[in-house]
């Protein structure tokens, strides 16, 4: 018998289907070639999919090292096929009881891996699942053990977009799942367009039932702006950059104070490398959201490995950049609207009056602004110009609202509703439309929840965020007046859209959306912190119910509410609360010896 045959034969009564789909794959997606060593290695398109040297040695480095991260009780999930050298050796070594999944994107890979090496000794100690990402995702999600996954990048490689749709599913239904509550710090940026993101993202998580630390440190622009009165500029510099380090530490003495589960930033937030590193020796995780065009904004390379997960607008070049920087876990994480804030409003005769035109634009003037606003102005008309930093824009200065002041968001918000066709020009330094236009801007998502309508200039990533008949884009700078002719006297037209922009909004694309995700993403990579707490795994009901759970452990949780979260200092206060001369049991002694370690160490200063 051949080693497929062989193989097969193992997996024939639990998994009838995937032998019937190997069987009939023709196989071939790897080239099969002799290793230095002797062993059979493989390689695709070019590149060595095992060690050219030897496979096994490189597979059991492999294995030894995810053991590290492993915890018992934990559903091991493998990412990256190959020829299995690595779940083998993982199989091999792998915690008594500990469970195993691999998951197979391409069964033609599995066929030339079964083709190849004899599997019987362990084969039938893996599950192995197959199929679409929805159905692996859904597949996953059903157990009921944290999973813990493991990819090996070689093999992992052949199917990047096949394991992004898996993690991207499996994130959209533990997201809809969440029933646990954290404690996440929000640190913010002094000033700047990511300040009223920050605030937003504090009152999704605590609409979703999460305690936030809010770190809000806005207070302090005034002493940072104070430096600027300095001639010389690397004085100006250095005394911005020290400010910024005393408010880093200052990050920590309040995290010290109260410590979370985990610290999401925002983009300029202050946060220096040196912090960050010390946080990370003691054991706290910390994300950026980072809401900025990376191309501009380069500061993100000396904090690239600061950080523990990264979330970002921009995907491909982007994640790569980060990642060649020293970035270990990089997401896509789009922009999103605030429905309390950006909505339909009623207004006033007064108030139309003063925030209506028949088109607007509501924004900074970067130079690609400043260039092409003047070409859509026209006597056909009126046009209203509201936002700051358009000094020296001669030709814009008779529709320039407020004399270029900075309006804040209840005011953008009454010139959106006030506003038939309201233009969305995403920034660029250069003269024109972005060449490099993938991000899509915070204004997108707001104008969409308002009910506005909105020509947006056509972003690489907008299609999978809103479809063509929820928003109407251009290509071209000589399109827009064409177009805001044509949507002026279409007024049904506009309402029609705007609408499906809204609804969509509402169903996929607010804070509350993207903070589920993010919980969601960290959880899946911290299975036993954040993941477990994200279930609801530490609330008192789910405690009490687990099968180690000693009667007087049971009997004490059993006095909490079994939605609420229970940690260690809980129970340890509420075993305080007995008093004086009771007698407690062994399990309420240890949780006072382990609550009292607990308060001695946690020090982070």
């Amino acid at each position: 018998m051949n080693c497929l045959a062989q193989n097969l034969e193992w997996l024939r009564k639990r998994y009838p289907e995937l032998v019937q789909a190997t069987q009939e794959s023709p196989g071939g997606l790897l080239t099969v070639v002799p290793s230095r060593e002797g062993s059979p290695s493989a390689t695709h398109e070019g590149r060595w999919v095992h060690s050219a040297y030897d496979p096994r040695e490189e597979a059991q480095a492999w294995a030894k090292a995810q053991l590290l991260e492993w915890k018992a009780g934990e559903l091991g999930v493998v990412l990256g096929v190959g020829l299995l050298y690595h779940v083998e050796a993982l199989v091999a070594l792998k915690p008594q009881g500990a469970m195993l999944v691999v998951v197979v994107p391409n069964v033609a890979e599995f066929k030339d891996a079964a083709s190849t090496r004899p599997m019987d000794a362990w084969i039938h100690r893996v599950e192995w699942l197959w199929g679409t990402s929805v159905a692996t995702a859904e597949e996953l999600a059903e157990r009921t053990a944290p999973l813990r996954f493991m990819t090996y990048g070689p093999g992992a490689r052949l199917h990047v977009q096949a394991h992004r749709d898996l993690e991207v599913e499996l994130r959209r239904i533990v997201a809809a799942r969440q029933g646990g509550r954290l404690h996440v710090a929000v640190v913010g940026p002094i000033y700047g367009g990511s300040l009223p993101i920050a605030g937003h993202a504090v009152a999704a998580l605590e609409a979703l039932g999460h305690r936030v630390s809010w770190m809000d440190q806005s207070p302090n622009k005034a002493s940072y702006d104070f430096f600027a009165s300095y001639r010389e500029p690397r004085h100006r510099l250095t005394m911005q950059s020290r400010f910024a380090d005393v408010l880093s530490l200052g990050v920590v003495t309040r995290l010290a104070e109260d410590p979370p589960d985990f610290i999401l930033a925002l983009a300029q937030a202050p946060m220096n490398l040196a912090v960050l590193e010390h946080l990370r020796k003691k054991k706290f995780l910390t994300a950026m959201w980072f809401v900025e065009n990376y191309r501009h904004l380069t500061y993100w390379q000396q904090l690239a490995g600061g950080y523990d997960y990264w979330f970002v607008i921009q995907q491909a070049s982007c994640i790569e950049a980060l990642k060649r920087a020293g970035a270990r876990q990089v997401n896509y994480l789009p922009m999103a609207a605030d429905p309390a804030l950006h909505r339909p409003l009623i207004l006033s005769v007064a108030e139309q009056a003063e925030y209506g035109a028949d088109v607007s634009f509501v924004g900074a003037g970067y130079v690609n602004r400043r260039m092409l606003l003047p070409r859509w102005l026209s006597n056909d008309w009126s046009f209203k110009l509201w936002g700051n930093e358009w000094e020296g824009a001669s030709s814009l200065t008779s529709v320039l609202q407020q004399g270029g002041a900075r309006i804040d968001a209840e005011t953008c918000i009454k010139v959106f509703n006030a506003t038939p066709v309201n233009l969305n020009l995403h920034s660029c330094a250069g003269d024109g439309l972005d060449p490099e236009a993938d991000f899509v801007n915070p204004r997108t998502f707001e104008l969409a929840a308002c009910g506005a309508f909105q020509l947006v200039d056509e972003r690489s990533l907008l299609p999978e965020l809103f479809a063509v008949n929820e928003m109407v884009r251009f290509t071209e700078a000589t399109e827009v007046p064409s177009l805001i002719r044509a949507w002026l006297d279409d007024g049904l037209g506009r309402r029609e859209i705007a609408e499906a922009a809204r609804r969509r909004v509402l169903a996929q694309h607010t804070y509350e959306h993207r903070m589920k995700e993010l919980l969601a993403t960290i959880g899946m990579h911290q299975p036993d912190r954040i993941g477990a707490i994200v279930r609801g795994d530490r609330n008192a009901g789910a405690l009490a119910q687990r099968v180690d759970a000693p009667p007087e452990v049971a009997a004490l949780l059993s006095r909490f509410p079994p939605d609420q979260r229970v940690e260690l200092k809980d129970m340890a206060a509420q075993i305080k609360l007995k008093g004086a001369g009771h007698e407690l049991a062994r399990e309420e002694l240890l949780v006072l010896m382990l609550d009292s370690y607990r308060a001695e160490t946690r020090d982070l200063v």
